[in-house]
């Protein structure tokens, strides 16, 4: 029997039939669905290529979108846009009303596409980019009334998606994927880049920090040359001179000088008692240079450099050549912890700075000799090098794009804050010994805190330690209350962060070199760092240039720097790094072209114009670092900061050699830093912009063509993304801010500690040798003046001659010195010790034939810093930032310490150089350590916080160089603090960056879990384990050694270290060609110390706005040309207008700290974490260089008197011009790797 024939017998199709048909209806309706489905869901919207990658400026912004896409897409048949191809640049030609002739260049889409949402809010095609298979898009297409195109956005967060059951499985998985291939700005994102970790590690930075101005600043007391005249006692003939009063021997034994003082460097031969009578009748008496020392007017200064050692007349070389001592210590320091940094991590060049600091800065304090003095100055140079690079480089690293502007304006503030303390330091410590030794002791705090400070992640990443990388970041997570995000991320991820091809090679400052655009880039930056630091400090070192008091000087220039800063944060984003640099460049040239045309008299007036060009300079500076940090990817960014801290030195190291040149034509100084900072600004123009573009991570990065802040890296997860989950800017980074500022505190300190313990007091020649018998034993010792040294046109007793014999006819006609004749100083010197009761021109009698000795100290000192900031820049990149913070602290204390106890100018000036190379690491690492722990949001306030550390320490040292007015105690005085520093440096914890760089996974991960921890994001730890640390900083080889030659080997990053070292030159030159011209307007040298460094902070106010408004080229740029324009107004300022110059100096100073500020923000952002303290270390390197200069550039006005403000003005202007070059970094991810650099910039 047929079924079918059962079913006609029950009824085939009733109501049973029926209700089954019905129930399977509901599941067979989604059949046609699903099969139909891709109809729709895979439906093309009408679309076209996303040409935003286009934008290149207000023009293309101007446009609307129909013509936008009209110069951006080519039209296919019918006029159709291509949906496919985009043009290489834009076509303006294809405008109706628009002449150009654009190379027509067709490309496939670079930037994903822009969908038509008219017909679909959501179809696949937007969803899922399969053309390019690189990105997860967003799926929030609602709301698209209004418009007919939706942007394509990026998730970052995987965890987020799939812990809410948003998606599927499989979507899950392709987030899964993708999250293994993010960048590290991906990751610090999702850490918070910019929470309590990066504030609490830019707050440790502080104190370390404030020291730099203090210490680069230094010179304009220590080396301060007070009013003097020869010792005439050696005319002494008998009972006549012995009965005159000291006026009236000053009268008979030392020829006037034009302006009515007695002459500094002769006296005559025998008493001339005749002038007694007719003091007008001169002509013709013999003079002789000083034979019995000098008497120094010890008013301002107790003791200085010129006074303890008689720097003056022949020797006054000597005592110019203390900055440059300090700064060629700071040269080759910035090389060498820009090496150490990059070689060994942030973190530990970081302390190495910090000891050699503070060790040779209290040696310097104690120096016995010149020769002694000039070593620890030199060391302590070379030590604090690695404190003003690797800081910035650190809180670069450790922050988001959008707060690198805000972080390195506000590390930039503690320069402000220590040149604004320096002249109240100096002025109440007076003493340059004692000055010396207070501005050296911050760094005591500062190596306390240095444990509490982080590696850098992207270092540590990029370097292979992606273990201690995942620390890092996960105490990262922690403190910023993100740890949920570390649960899952495991170390082994961070390795593919970063990508470097070959993560075992080792980068050094060959790397530099090595590749095309990163050689390009190493050679300008380089420019722009010599004249950044030589007009700087051509500006800074000249604190006496002016005929205002020294420390009033120096106080507006601190203080000017203020304001600066706050322009600098916000042109910074606005304009962008490149403009700020070119600009600032360029108007600090211009201020020092000005100041070239006021008269010598108007010292006011100079002072105004000088503290105008100290702004621009400060903001040159301030664009530079930041700037090159940028600029230079991680793999080499301290060996790039260190090679551009290496040319900033040798610019500071030059500039007191330029002051020289005054002896030739008085305004030839002028001139020539006029010229640098020109030419520094024209070079800027030539570097990539940064601003609002990843921190590239490797050379490859440099190499290849920078992107957009969203653009993301294809196969990487960025650092950003950990910051973002474990907070980017939580306790934690502000712990390592606060541990920094312990140690940078120093840093104004030993930088500025030469204007106290350098000053000349006012000085006559000892005129106990003209003591002939009972007449000149009788008489009064002005008496004795009036016999035995010749009045100066002044009216005061000359410095440097003294009559050859006594004229006891002046005691009745002073007039008649008509052919008396005058030998240089017989017996030495008598200082004025009213002001400074020992420096080093009265230790060592620097004055007259020996003033360069006393000016090369400066020199010194920053050719010290220059070579240091090399040195730590590649050792922090090679052994990490954390240990190489504590060498710098260390050594930096230790041979301070030492050249404070020199016996003589030979071993001071050893010392010296030795301090200033140990204590750059303080610089370079602690900047680094803070930016590598701060998300991208808050790299720019973490800049300026970590900045305030100068401002703070550059305010302070005023106020102890007044209380310790002796040289010794005072080098001693300014160490101190790295004790404090040295102690907290157990809490500064390593670079989870470097850390992940350098493959220490288990580290990295320690350090962040540490970070999300004290940041109260533990939760979000869960992912930060060492597999997904591995994927953040991909290298090539992870056990690689970057070195400087890294900065050179990609043609980006070689043209970026180019333009960052010669704008870190130019800022530095610019920003301490006017810290140390504090008596250079006839101001109380305490109230110009302490006004320089006050103006730092409303600078540093402004830089902090402008850094995101207009971006870092803008800033830097601008605060660079302003600066030049109130050094031009200087030029132009009589010198007897002392108020006005001042005020103009002091703008200027703001100016030049708001340029530095920028700079050092900048820089840190520009260099991969790599080579970032390499990068910096350089950077450091020419800014010191810049720094060596500037005392040397304000020596020029022997040649011409405006000369130093010409040539501060040119360096002004040539770092404005270079900064302009340079790529925006404004909300841009920190690079990791050279690749970053190469493919991005």
């Amino acid at each position: 029997m047929k079924f079918d024939n059962i079913l006609s017998e029950i009824n085939g199709f009733g109501k049973f039939q029926i209700r089954h048909v019905l129930i399977q209806f509901l599941s067979r309706i989604t059949l046609p669905c699903h099969f139909l489905l891709n109809n729709f869901m895979s439906a093309v919207p009408a679309h076209y290529c996303n040409i935003s990658a286009l934008d290149d400026g207000d023009v293309f912004r101007s446009l609307t979108q129909e013509q936008k896409l009209a110069v951006g897409i080519p039209a296919e048949q019918q006029g159709v846009l291509s949906s496919c191809q985009m043009f290489s640049q834009p076509q303006y030609g294809n405008l109706s009303d628009w002449n150009s002739s654009e190379d027509t260049v067709i490309v496939q889409c670079q930037n994903g596409w822009v969908m038509a949402a008219a017909t679909s809010a959501g179809v696949l095609g937007i969803i899922l980019d399969v053309r390019s298979a690189q990105r997860f898009l967003h799926m929030g297409t609602s709301n698209t009334e209004g418009g007919d195109s939706i942007e394509i956005t990026l998730i970052e967060n995987e965890q987020y998606v799939c812990s809410y059951t948003r998606y599927s499985e499989i979507h899950c998985k392709v987030l899964h994927y993708l999250f293994e291939k993010m960048q590290f700005e991906n990751v610090l994102a999702e850490l918070d880049g910019f929470g309590k970790f990066q504030l609490w590690m830019i707050l440790l930075m502080v104190i370390p920090r404030v020291t730099l101005p203090f210490h680069f600043l230094m010179n304009n007391f220590i080396a301060a040359v007070p009013s003097h005249h020869c010792d005439v006692s050696t005319l002494d003939d008998g009972d006549i001179f012995r009965n005159l009063s000291q006026a009236e021997r000053l009268a008979v034994g030392v020829p006037v000088q034009e302006d009515g003082t007695p002459s500094s460097c002769q006296m005559f031969a025998e008493p001339q008692y005749h002038l007694l009578l007719n003091s007008s009748n001169v002509t013709g008496l013999p003079t002789v240079p000083c034979q019995n020392g000098w008497v120094y007017d010890n008013t301002s200064f107790k003791s200085t450099l010129a006074t303890e050692w008689d720097l003056v007349c022949d020797k006054r070389r000597v005592n110019k050549a203390t900055a440059t001592i300090f700064f060629m210590g700071v040269m080759l320091g910035a090389a060498v912890f820009g090496y150490l940094s990059d070689r060994f991590g942030r973190k530990r060049g970081l302390m190495i700075s910090y000891v050699m600091t503070t060790v040779f800065g209290f040696a310097s304090a104690f120096s016995k000799t010149f020769t002694i003095f000039a070593v620890t100055r030199f060391l302590t140079g070379f030590g604090i090098a690695g404190i003003s690079l690797i800081p910035i480089v650190l809180c670069i690293e450790w922050v988001d794009i959008k707060h690198r502007t805000p972080v390195a304006v506000v590390m930039s503030m503690d320069w402000s804050v220590g040149t604004v303390l320096l002249p109240l330091v100096a002025y109440f410590v007076n003493d340059w010994r004692q000055l010396t030794a207070t501005v050296t002791a911050p760094l005591f705090l500062a190596m306390i805190t240095w444990r509490l400070l982080p590696e850098s992640a992207r270092w540590l990443i990029s370097n292979g330690k992606v273990n201690s990388a995942h620390y890092y970041l996960s105490e990262c997570a922690k403190v910023n209350h993100r740890e949920q995000f570390m649960a899952d991320l495991k170390p082994e991820v961070l390795s593919k962060v970063i990508f470097v091809e070959n993560q075992d090679r080792k980068y050094s400052y060959l790397d530099l070199v090595k590749t095309p655009r990163l050689r390009r880039l190493t050679l300008l930056i380089g420019i722009v760092w010599f004249a950044v630091a030589c007009t700087y400090y051509g500006i800074s070192l000249n604190v006496t240039g002016f005929g205002v008091n020294i420390y009033l000087t120096q106080f507006i220039y601190g203080a000017i720097e203020l304001p600066t800063k706050a322009f600098i944060i916000f042109s910074l984003d606005k304009i962008g790094r490149r403009l700020n640099q070119a600009g600032t460049l360029v108007l600090t040239g211009l201020c020092i072209f000005c100041s070239m045309f006021i008269p010598r008299e108007m010292g006011a007036y100079l002072t105004a114009v000088g503290a105008m060009g100290k702004m621009f300079a400060e903001a040159a500076f301030t664009t530079v670092f930041l700037y090159t940090t940028e600029l230079f990817p991680t793999v080499i960014r301290q060996n790039g900061l260190g090679y551009s801290s290496f040319m900033a030195r040798l610019g500071v190291s030059v500039s007191p050699l330029i002051f020289l040149l005054e002896e030739v034509w008085l305004p030839l100084p002028s001139t020539v830093f006029c010229l640098v900072a020109f030419a520094a600004g024209l070079v800027a123009t030539f570097l990539p912009e940064t601003s609002n573009v990843r921190l590239s991570e490797t050379i490859e990065d440099v190499e290849q063509t920078r992107r957009t802040f969203h653009a993301q890296r294809e196969a990487t997860m960025r650092f950003e993304n950990i910051l973002a989950d474990i907070n980017g800017f939580g306790r934690f980074q502000i712990m390592i801010i606060v541990i920094s500022f312990v140690g940078r505190f120093t840093l104004p300190c030993h930088f500025m500690l030469n204007n106290f313990i350098s000053a000349v007091p006012a000085h006559h020649c000892d005129v106990s040798s003209l003591d002939d018998g009972d007449i000149f034993r009788n008489l009064s010792q002005a008496e004795r003046l009036a016999v035995g040294v010749p009045v100066q046109e002044d009216g005061t007793p000359s410095s440097c001659q003294m009559f050859a014999e006594p004229q006891y006819h002046l005691l009745l006609n002073s007039s008649n010195v008509t052919g008396l004749p005058t030998v240089p100083c017989q017996n030495g010197w008598v200082y004025d010790n009213t002001t400074f009761r020992s420096t080093l021109t009265s230790q060592w009698d620097l004055v007259c034939d020996r003033r360069g000795k006393n000016k090369a100290t400066t020199t010194i000192f920053f050719v010290g810093v220059m070579f240091g900031a090399m040195t730590f820049g590649s050792l922090s990149d090679r052994f990490g930032r954390r240990i190489m913070l504590l060498v710098s602290y260390v050594t930096g204390m230790l041979f301070a310490v030492a050249s404070a106890f020199s016996s003589s100018y030979v071993m001071f000036a050893v010392l010296r150089f030795l301090t200033g190379f140990c204590i750059t690491g303080i610089v370079i690492v602690s900047s680094v350590l803070s930016l590598e722990w701060v998300d991208v949001e808050h790299r720019k306030l973490v800049g300026v916080v970590d900045s305030l550390s100068w401002t703070f320490g550059n305010t302070v040292f005023a106020a102890i160089a007044y209380f310790v007015n002796d040289w010794r105690w005072l080098i001693v005085s300014v160490t101190s603090p790295l004790i404090l520093a040295i102690v907290t440096w157990r809490w500064m914890p390593e670079s989870a960056r470097w850390l992940i760089a350098n493959g220490k996974l288990e580290q990295a991960q320690m350090y962040l879990k540490k970070c999300a921890a004290m940041n109260q994001t533990e939760k979000l730890t869960a992912t930060v384990n060492t597999e997904t640390l591995s994927t953040i900083v991909v290298t090539e080889k992870r056990d690689r050694t970057y070195t400087y030659i890294d900065l050179i080997r990609t043609p980006k990053l070689r043209k970026l270290a180019l333009r960052t070292g010669i704008l870190w030159f130019c800022v530095a030159t610019t920003f301490y060609g006017i810290s140390f011209n504090i008596t250079g307007f006839k101001l109380n040298i305490y109230l110009t110390q302490f006004t320089y460094a006050l103006i730092e902070l409303p600078a540093k106010v402004s830089v902090y706005y402008l850094l995101d408004k207009i971006g870092r080229r803008s800033t830097e740029v601008g605060a660079l040309l302003l600066a030049g324009v109130c050094l031009g107004i200087n030029i132009v300022v009589p010198k007897d207008m002392s108020v006005i110059r001042t005020v103009v100096a002091v703008v200027g100073k703001g100016f030049s700290a708001a340029s530095f500020t920028t700079v050092v923000l900048y820089s840190s952002e520009l260099y991969p974490t790599v080579v970032r303290q390499n990068g910096m270390g350089f950077n450091s390197f020419m800014a010191r260089l810049g720094v060596a200069v500037a005392p040397l550039i304000l020596l020029l006005d022997d040649v011409w008197m405006q000369l130093p403000q010409v040539v501060l003005f040119s360096s002004a202007v040539l770092g404005g011009i270079v900064a302009s070059t340079l790529p925006e970094t404004r909300n841009r991810c920190l690079p990791e790797t050279i690749e970053d650099v190469e493919q991005h910039w």
